[in-house]
């Protein structure tokens, strides 16, 4: 079960992911997990870096067909494990230095939810500059997330089956209201 609603500068998605809290929150920090999800399908990963700490940077670089389309940048502003994660995310073009660069703010929020469950709300919001600027990207955020979090689940679930290797098992994270970047 999925919910999605875009408020004004704002994403907001909801879930329920089969797998507890500090499971999903893992897969938020550790590389080997991210690669599991980070990606939307239409995507491929070229490269990731995480520094999993308050302050610490996260890098995703993608490609189509080969050719780069940028990457994701950003730092780590809040780290409250299993419950939220808050980072800023930026979306950086092929060319950044002609103003493809869009600052904009994630907050993930868990919730063990029934029986080893969780409850994941992501809102992606600040998102102005990059609805005018680049309304090609904006228009992906649902989907991408919607896609990205698909994939987060089935690797969840899988890890869930095989006893919750940490190389193996994609978390979920909470945004924090009262943490502003």
């Amino acid at each position: 079960m999925s919910r999605a609603h875009e408020p004004e500068g704002a994403v907001r998605i909801e879930r329920i992911l089969h797998a507890p809290p500090d499971r999903v929150f893992r897969a938020f920090l550790d590389p080997d997990l991210m690669r599991q999800w980070i990606t939307p399908d239409d995507l491929d990963l070229d490269r990731l870096t995480v520094d999993a700490r308050v302050d610490g940077r996260i890098e995703v670089w993608h490609s189509r067909q080969g050719v780069s389309t940028g990457k994701f940048e950003g730092r780590f502003v809040r780290i409250d494990p299993p419950r939220e994660l808050v980072y800023r995310w930026a979306f950086v073009g092929t060319e950044p230095e002609k103003g493809e660069y869009f600052d904009t703010l994630v907050r993930i929020r868990l919730r063990a939810w029934g029986d080893g469950q969780t409850q994941i709300t992501v809102v992606h919001e600040r998102l102005a500059a990059l609805r005018a600027g680049a309304p090609h990207v904006h228009a992906r955020l649902v989907p991408g997330w919607e896609n990205c979090l698909s994939k987060l689940e089935r690797a969840v679930r899988e890890v869930s089956r095989a006893g919750a290797s940490p190389s193996n098992s994609p978390r979920r994270v909470r945004p924090p209201s009262e943490n502003r970047a």
